[in-house]
């Protein structure tokens, strides 16, 4: 994003229009979606020879002090709101980045930000 051609004015205008739009999405989840592909280690199972077992889909978590939790989905239905899950976290940060940097740069120009 490249504010520093902005006046003030549109910068305050793209914060509002951002902060009217800006929802919280209750569905979100902050992971990873993982889709993958595995050889269960039978001795004469065909994946050892190449053709993997899967898709299998996986949401993927980092907690505080190195530990992860990994969470299997087993059902279309709930491998799709898997999916929509991170998606939504993901556009919710977007939109909270491009926020910050508006308010970055009105920051940066001198312009006092409101707090509520």
């Amino acid at each position: 994003m490249n504010s520093s051609a902005s006046p003030p004015r549109a910068l305050r205008r793209r914060k509002a229009r951002l902060l009217q739009t800006l929802t919280l999405p209750p569905d979100a989840i902050h992971a990873s979606f993982l889709e993958r592909f595995l050889k269960c280690g039978r001795p004469n199972c065909h994946c050892g020879k190449g053709e993997k077992h899967g898709p299998f889909f996986y949401l993927s978590r980092c907690l505080p002090k190195r530990e992860m939790r990994t969470l299997l989905l087993k059902e279309p239905p709930q491998i799709l709101q898997g999916r929509r899950s991170v998606a939504a976290w993901q556009q919710l940060l977007e939109n909270l980045d491009q926020l910050s940097w508006i308010n970055w740069e009105l920051l940066r120009r001198g312009n006092l930000l409101p707090t509520q």
